[in-house]
């Protein structure tokens, strides 16, 4: 084999592991900002509760 093709194939592996490493990171950021998300509703219905209780 030729070290072009070795060369290109080696370009067309870390093009391939960066986009693999690039969507694992996309993931990676939707789930935490849902569950930042969940955390605040939780906190936000927390506090609702509190208000209620404290009301009567």
């Amino acid at each position: 084999m030729a070290t072009g093709q070795i060369s290109r194939r080696l370009r067309l592996v870390a093009a391939d592991l960066a986009g693999e490493n690039a969507e694992v990171l996309r993931e990676s950021e939707v789930e935490e900002a849902s569950a930042a998300t969940e955390e605040e509703v939780f906190g936000m219905e927390m506090l609702w509760m509190k208000r209620i209780i404290d009301f009567f």
